[in-house]
């Protein structure tokens, strides 16, 4: 059926439509990331990544703001700026948190001396992650380059993992768009939590009262974490406890008020478990940039990559200096088209990097330097380098060649699919109509009720929420919750099936009224009030035109693959196939 489906994409030359070469393209580049980089580099930063993990540092840094693109020239002056001022810091002249207050660049950590507290791998750019891990405490590093600038890097202190944390929690918003009223009563309702835990009352019959909807129905659990994920209140006192069932004060936060839990402290896992998740963040962090630069360097040396010299300098001369710092540089004419460069079977001329030189003028007014230009020169050599290898992959890699098959014919699939059989069930609303009477019957409603409950700890409360619902004084209902405490009694109303709630089990009823106040295995008195009774009967076609549009499909699909089998003939290898089956058994 799939080979059919494919049969009938290529018979609509789907392939050749410009937005499936983009779509197409766009997953080929991706899958083409690890044929074009190297593999055994990455396997190195997973390792160490990995023994980094083992530890979390603290280090103060000094920062000089340097563009990433900055010139060689430009570099060498900032480097040799915080060289001056390390040896300065190191003979005694100057106190290194001095210095950080008066001359870095980041504002942040120089109100605190350049102090940016712990932090472990992943958690800076790598660079400076590797220059803190490779001191010893109280060593301060020479000038380490990073994106945003040079640094010099004081080591303060190293410890162990902290490894992650699962906890769970009570919550009671309260954040800078709540009025006063709303954060006095987030905070009381906090301390009344803690009040009843010191009390002796377990965390998770106290969850019913948060308002964190997210976690209620995992018992209050959060995803778990580590140090530098949460905010930094929350995190430090889910840390500071040491024992599962340990529980906090009330921790403000900017979001509201918590009360935390601690469910279980986790140390850092094995490396086979972490391996995949850091193979992952190495490649989306500018670690990865070290394989790429081994792979380059072996691409070269592969394709027997050389430069003429003499006929880039020649070029470079052809360049008017300053009309290019201006970006108004025209393309000089060539008597002749020199080659500047070469690797494998393939010529970089003189005109191609010309162009791309024209392309990518300065525009700060400045005469240009010839750095910048044989830096360009390098940048689209490697660019044709890249592209060449990108080139050869399906001739080099057979899984690569199939894996790119595949993508194609599923997104081919994908599009024909669609257009033949989802968004056509989408839009058929008389066919949505007819095929819901056909099987209707298989999504049935239990019988329901309409009803509102209120569950309270005190029975007296819950009798006068009976009394007054039975007499119909909504009122008395409604000035009893506002005058009494926030966490006595809670409310739900809504159309239930019996087995929705425990409430609604233990006092179901098919007539109409009220009922209660019933006693609940939690200790907790119930009271419903049930407005409607609704026997069973399937459920509207609003209410399942999801999965009445499903079915629907399926059923389209099946017409549309029968007549396929008719368009196309098909022709089994039955030898071919029975050797196969045998070699997979």
């Amino acid at each position: 059926n799939f080979k059919l489906k494919i049969a009938e994409a290529y018979s609509q030359h789907r392939d050749t439509a410009a937005s499936f070469k983009n779509e197409f393209g766009g997953y080929r580049a991706q899958l083409a990331k690890p044929y074009l980089s190297d593999q055994g580099a990455e396997d190195e930063l997973v390792a160490q990544a990995f023994a980094r993990m083992q530890e979390e540092v603290r280090a103060a840094h000094i920062m000089i703001a340097l563009e990433s693109n900055a010139l060689p020239s430009d570099t060498l002056k900032a480097y040799k700026q915080l060289q001056d001022l390390r040896t300065s810091i190191l003979s005694g002249k100057t106190k290194f948190e001095d210095a950080a207050r008066e001359t870095s660049a980041d504002t942040w950590s120089a109100k605190n001396g350049g102090d940016l507290g712990y932090f472990t791998v992943f958690n800076m750019v790598y660079p400076f992650e590797s220059a803190a891990y490779e001191l010893e405490v109280g060593d301060l590093s020479k000038p380490v380059r990073s994106q945003y600038g040079y640094h010099l890097v004081k080591l303060l202190d190293r410890r162990s993992a902290s490894g992650a944390v699962r906890v769970r929690h009570i919550f009671f918003a309260s954040n800078g768009q709540s009025t006063l009223q709303e954060k006095q009563r987030a905070a009381r309702s906090a301390s009344e939590i803690y009040s009843r835990l010191e009390n002796g009352e377990d965390f998770i019959s106290l969850l019913e009262f948060s308002e964190d909807r997210k976690t209620k129905d995992a018992l209050g659990e959060l995803p778990e974490f580590g140090i530098n994920k949460m905010m930094p209140a929350f995190e430090a006192a889910a840390f500071a406890l040491e024992s599962p069932g340990d529980y906090s004060a009330p921790v403000e936060t900017s979001i509201g008020w918590h009360v935390i839990q601690l469910i279980e402290k986790k140390p850092l896992p094995s490396f086979d478990a972490l391996k995949s998740e850091l193979s992952k963040k190495v490649k989306r962090d500018t670690r990865s940039r070290v394989g790429a630069t081994r792979f380059m360097k072996r691409l070269k040396s592969d394709y027997d990559f050389s430069i003429d010299e003499r006929w880039l300098s020649r070029t470079m001369n052809l360049v008017d200096k300053n009309a290019f710092g201006t970006g108004s540089w025209e393309l000089p004419s060539l008597s002749r088209d020199r080659v500047v460069a070469s690797f494998a079977n393939e010529r970089i001329y003189q005109s191609e990097v010309l162009e791309f030189w024209f392309k990518n003028q300065n525009q700060s007014g400045e005469a240009v330097r010839e750095e910048l230009l044989r830096v360009q020169f390098n940048t689209y050599a490697n660019d044709r380098l890249m592209a060449y290898e990108d080139g050869q992959l399906e001739t080099k890699h057979a899984d690569f060649r199939n894996l790119v098959r595949e993508y194609k014919e599923g997104i081919l699939l994908f599009d024909l699919t669609q257009e033949a059989v989802w968004n056509k069930a989408a839009k058929d609303s008389t066919g949505i109509a007819i095929h819901y009477e056909l099987i209707k019957d298989q999504y049935r409603w239990e019988d329901r009720i309409r009803a509102i409950y209120w569950v309270s700890s005190d029975e007296k409360l819950a009798k006068k929420i009976s009394k007054w619902t039975i007499k119909g004084k909504s009122e008395k209902v409604q000035e009893l919750l506002q005058n009494e405490d926030a966490l006595s009694v809670s409310v739900n109303s809504g159309t239930f099936e019996r087995d929705d709630h425990s409430v609604i089990d233990a006092i179901w009823q098919q007539e109409a009224g009220t009922f209660g106040p019933i006693a609940l295995d939690n200790g907790t008195y119930a009271v419903v009030q049930i407005e409607e009774f609704i026997p069973s009967a399937p459920k509207a076609l609003n209410e399942i035109k999801g999965l009445v549009i499903a079915s629907y499909q399926d059923a389209l699909e099946k017409e549309w693959v029968k007549a396929l089998k008719l368009k196309f003939e098909v022709d089994v290898n039955e030898n071919a196939k029975a050797a196969l089956f045998a070699e997979l058994r």
